[in-house]
């Protein structure tokens, strides 16, 4: 303890003496009698060191006062002068500091130290565009200052001055010894390159810094997220598998698995999704109630009905409401046409729904019983298919759909009149014009059959006029002018019919019959490729007999 308070006065004894001599200088600067040898007691070295060693011992504010005093008596001092700005710098003064540094630079403008005190000072004054000067030139001039490099690339991104930016960080890479560096660096540079959508040299970027930590899981999430970005799913997908040899820590083994599992349904391979999904359900934090859901609608995915039936009535068991898990449910049977067990699901649903829910289960019903009826007509049973569109009505009587089935129906009954009524109909309802062009070609079909000529020319005209590239609507045109010997016109129309359609392949016969008369050979073409799209085409088979027959002849 003595030992202590002897080495505490010793020292103090010290800088007492330290201060007096220093405030003897500065008296003696200030000089009283004014004669000469009075002036200056110490020498240009004498006030330098001095000003040198308190810098040097952070006595900031006594290097202030002596190079001061010293200064407007010897204004012409450089080197005191830039003490005096790092002085201010370091005491935080930034504008005396940037004053002393433009002094000094008027008369020394290569000074690289005193430049570097003044880029400081405009940086921590946020003055950034003067700050990016200063460092350019310092940059320009010490190109291997690692320091100076870094805080010029910093200052360009700071300014989203992103090219600049990445060419000085490329820089400061090859400047950096230290692997540590280089990958924080690289990082940097990877960030900056995907602002810059230089999509490439971001890969390079992070591909370096993974050569320096391979397993580091920050780098090859952000790597995988950018292969999702430009859609590479299947490097995206193994550079997760990887992941998954040293990822630990819950958290991203979750990011993981779930990424893995979007992915491989983004790709649409659905057994691989069950796979993951089911990984899935081990890990901490994963939603156990929803990724089973998913199952189920990746089981539906691949047609295997049955077992994603099987999970959602399990799911809809355990949860409280349930009121998506069921609407998935009775989809599901929809799509096996178990018609009546999807009605029960909804009817179940309607019992204890919201004003909400039930609005969207009355839409849904009307639906169910819109495909159902559909169901009935393909194996024409037209009773009960009508019987199915008038309980649709029940729901939602405002669903064109509805009618459109019903002229359907009609027409397969070959009740064109009835089908013209029901469809004007569809027509009617149809407020967004969604279904407009299909509405229009089943009119034009249905006038048709009626002989109602003028009537089909104005439904395909309006077709034509919503939607020119309708390869029915202009299939259609074609026979239209067909039958009126407007040769021209009905070229012209099975020709875009095909463009817009290159399978319809009534209209590459209709066209090879124009052809006949004056083209045999594209005639022969597509009669030609007609057979390639459908063998057993008959009218194709004799036409094309017909035509090569009388080649012969």
């Amino acid at each position: 303890m003595a030992d202590t308070n002897i080495i505490i006065i010793i020292v103090a004894f010290v800088v007492a003496i330290g201060a007096i001599y220093i405030l003897y200088s500065i008296i003696l600067f200030q000089g009283g009698s004014g004669k000469k040898g009075d002036e200056l007691q110490l020498s240009t070295k004498n006030i330098l060191d001095q000003v040198e060693v308190l810098f040097d011992k952070k006595e900031y504010a006594l290097v202030q006062l002596l190079a001061t005093k010293y200064l407007d008596r010897v204004p012409s001092h450089i080197d005191v002068r830039i003490y005096l700005a790092k002085a201010y710098f370091e005491d935080r003064k930034y504008n005396q500091a940037i004053r002393q540094c433009l002094t000094v630079l008027k008369k020394r403008p290569d000074d690289l130290e005193t430049r570097k005190v003044l880029g400081s000072c405009y940086i921590r004054k946020q003055a950034t565009t003067k700050a990016i000067k200063e460092y350019e030139y310092l940059f320009e001039h010490s190109k291997n200052d690692k320091d100076i490099t870094r805080t010029l690339a910093e200052l360009y991104r700071e300014t989203d001055q992103l090219y600049s930016s990445i060419s000085i960080y490329e820089v400061l890479s090859d400047l950096l010894d230290i692997e540590d560096e280089v990958a924080d660096v690289q990082s940097i540079l990877a960030e900056l390159n995907e602002q810059v959508k230089d999509y490439p040299a971001a890969f390079e970027a992070y591909k370096r810094r993974l050569g320096i930590y391979p397993n580091d899981v920050d780098t090859n999430r952000k790597l995988t997220e950018l292969y999702i970005k430009i859609k590479n799913y299947p490097v995206a997908i193994e550079t997760l598998l990887y992941m998954l040899t040293f990822v630990t820590d819950g958290k991203n083994l979750l990011w993981v698995y779930e990424t893995l599992v979007s992915l491989y349904v983004e790709s649409e391979d659905y057994e691989k999704a069950i796979e993951y999904s089911e990984k899935l359900l081990d890990i901490q934090g994963s939603d156990k109630f929803k990724v089973r859901n998913d199952i189920a609608a990746y089981n539906i995915k691949l047609n295997r009905l049955g077992e994603g039936i099987a999970i959602l009535e399990d799911l809809a068991m355990m949860s409280q409401n349930g009121f998506d898990v069921t609407l998935e449910l009775a989809d599901a049977y929809i799509h096996q046409k178990e018609y009546q067990k999807a009605l029960e699901k909804y009817t179940l649903l309607l019992d204890k729904a919201t004003p909400r829910e039930a609005k969207t289960v009355n839409l849904l019903l009307c639906e169910l019983y819109i495909k159902w009826a559909v169901d009935m007509s393909e194996q024409n049973k037209f009773d009960e298919s009508f019987e199915y569109l008038k309980n649709a009505t029940q729901y939602n009587t405002l669903n064109p759909e509805i009618y459109y089935n019903v002229a359907k129906n009609n027409y397969k009954k070959k009740d064109f009149t009835a089908c013209v009524e029901a469809i004007n109909k569809a027509l009617e309802y149809d407020k967004q014009n969604e279904y407009k062009s299909k509405y229009l070609l089943m009119l034009s079909e249905a006038h048709h059959q009626l002989g109602n000529f003028f009537e089909e020319k104005k439904a395909l005209t309006d077709l034509l006029k919503y939607d020119d590239k309708n390869p029915e609507g202009l299939y259609r045109v074609g026979l239209m002018y067909t039958a009126q010997h407007d040769i021209k016109n009905a070229e012209d129309a099975f020709k875009r019919a095909i463009l817009y359609n290159p399978e319809l392949i009534q209209a590459k016969y209709n066209l090879a019959l124009l052809y006949e008369s004056n083209n045999r050979d594209k005639a022969k073409e597509l009669y030609m490729e007609v057979l390639e799209q459908d063998p057993t085409f008959e009218e194709a088979k004799n036409a094309l007999a017909d035509l090569s027959t009388s080649d012969f002849f």
